[in-house]
């Protein structure tokens, strides 16, 4: 008889803190999901609801903690699995999120939303093939699904297979004739594919019917530029951040395109004005480099960069467990030319000439949790260093943390290969570790295949003579740095591999 009024409380509670969630008005919501959860602990509807505030909250401890005890309740619900693999993807934890959703759906019970973002986690991982599978086994649930199969056009053509992705637009596109999201992804595959004058006609019929699409207008204003038109693409970027004013990419993208037209001084004043709100945000702070010296502030512009200070060279020792440094290296090169996603000459990638695997996962293989240990004792060591040193206030350290997660992935070069000049904006430092090098590479050229500092890539705009810095490779050598400088590698004619692994250090957010 009891139950009756109790259970009656309970969805009143659970029915008002839906309303409240919905409204925006967090904190009494969650305290009436806390309410129903301490009268009944376990109950299913609370745990996922609160999860998901908690994570809309940003506390992601509290968010995995009531969608884990869900999983544990529903081990056969993917909703549960999805939810708790959304959480892992905002603190930057891709492995953890990519497990989660593997248990559910090896397990038989995919869902839709499951295989999609485990495509999307796959993609961003660039394990490319494996993702385009995960979204046509998604499409087979849901061939109507727009946004998987943008997803799944973008995914083959990353891979390599640019006519399959244009197919598959051009059929979503037959099932909802000029629909703004396809023609923007279409966009952006024909300019993956650098068929410009096609992506320009395409993402301008975007942008006439979903004006305010920003990534769109950054895709325009990058075909433009590399039709030469420097003042269109100005003109897409000036929208794209009217549209949204935290887009890094259009403000990097914008600046650097004053910078083309003669307007370095506006350039060097929006960058800035974006890194006062965002301190060290590197597609903006690369972009402040290279306006700083631009305009005549050589030596600010040269202490940010850091080539001298920051760069840092380890030639160390070898991991626990493994004799020398030859046979560690042996280890990893076999386990890099034998994994099943390296690709040749990934499409939106710096690798022309060789191969590149997607990330590597340390949980996945001895060999690679080793690998992280290295890198992990060199971050330690760097960022200690610098801090002795006197960087605590160097933009550097503005994203530094005691807690980041690796981001690893293998090349492989043959003769003539080489990496183009690209930065990595997702993470806070990066580095190389060379692996194996081809005995007559520097036979005829000392600087044949060495890592160069300081040039950026060919579309990026830069008056001033750049500053640089030359690395030659060894084999166990690790370089570290800030993962907003420009760098690249050089030509080299040698017969053999030269195999590398880059990595890129991301702090997490809990």
């Amino acid at each position: 008889m009891d139950s009756q009024p109790a259970n009656r409380n309970l969805m009143d509670w659970l029915q008002q803190a839906m309303t409240l969630h919905q409204q925006g008005r967090l904190d009494r919501a969650d305290e009436l999901y806390a309410q129903v959860l301490d009268t009944e602990q376990d109950n299913r509807q609370a745990l996922r609801l609160r999860g998901i505030l908690a994570r809309q909250r940003v506390d992601f401890d509290l968010s995995i903690q009531l969608l884990q005890r869900l999983g544990q309740l529903a081990p056969q619900n993917p909703v549960s699995a999805n939810e708790l693999a959304l959480t892992y993807l905002a603190t930057g934890e891709l492995y953890a999120a990519e497990l989660a959703l593997r248990e559910v759906i090896q397990a038989g019970h995919a869902s839709c939303q499951a295989l999609a973002n485990l495509g999307a986690i796959l993609q961003r991982r660039g394990h490319l093939d494996e993702a385009a599978t995960q979204y046509a086994a998604c499409l087979e649930f849901d061939p109507d699904d727009l946004e998987v199969r943008c997803n799944y056009a973008n995914a083959l053509m990353e891979a390599g297979h640019g006519d399959q992705a244009l197919s598959e637009i051009d059929a979503a596109l037959l099932r909802t004739p000029g629909h703004p999201l396809i023609l923007a992804n279409k966009g952006a595959v024909l300019c993956g594919l650098d068929e410009f004058a096609a992506a320009i006609e395409v993402l301008e019929a975007s942008i006439d019917v979903a004006p305010f699409d920003d990534m769109a207008l950054i895709n325009l204003a990058y075909a433009r530029r590399r039709c030469g038109d420097a003042a269109g693409a100005a003109d897409a970027l000036q929208v794209a951040v009217r549209v949204n004013p935290a887009n890094a990419r259009a403000v990097a993208d914008l600046a650097n395109t004053e910078m083309q037209l003669g307007y370095s001084a506006s350039a060097l004043q929006r960058c800035t004005d974006f890194l006062a709100k965002y301190p060290g945000e590197r597609l903006v702070l690369t972009a402040y480099i290279y306006a700083l010296a631009d305009t005549g502030q050589c030596d600010k512009s040269a202490a940010i960069q850091g080539l001298e200070e920051l760069v840092t060279i380890f030639d160390g020792a070898p991991p626990d467990g493994y004799a020398d440094i030859e046979s560690f290296n042996r280890c990893l090169a076999d386990y890099v030319v034998a994994h099943p996603s390296l690709i040749t000459n990934p499409a939106r990638k710096s690798t022309t000439g060789g191969m590149q695997t997607g990330e590597l996962n340390p949980a996945e293989d001895r060999i690679i949790e080793a690998f992280a240990e290295l890198i992990n004792a060199a971050v330690h060591d760097a960022v200690e260093s610098w801090r002795r040193q006197g960087f605590n206030d160097h933009p550097v350290m503005a994203y530094a943390a005691d807690h980041w997660t690796l981001r690893i992935w293998g090349t492989m070069l043959g003769s003539g290969g080489h990496q183009s000049p690209h930065t990595h904006p997702l993470g806070w430092l990066s580095g190389v570790y060379y692996v194996q090098l081809p005995d007559d590479m520097q036979v005829d050229e000392p600087r044949a295949g060495a890592l160069e500092f300081g040039r950026p890539a060919a579309q990026f705009y830069f008056s001033a003579d750049p500053k640089l810095r030359c690395i030659v490779p060894a084999e166990g050598r690790l370089v570290l740095f800030p993962s907003y400088c420009y760098h690249r590698t050089l030509d080299f004619v040698a017969e053999g591999k030269r195999i590398s692994i880059a990595f890129d250090v991301v702090p997490l957010s809990r």
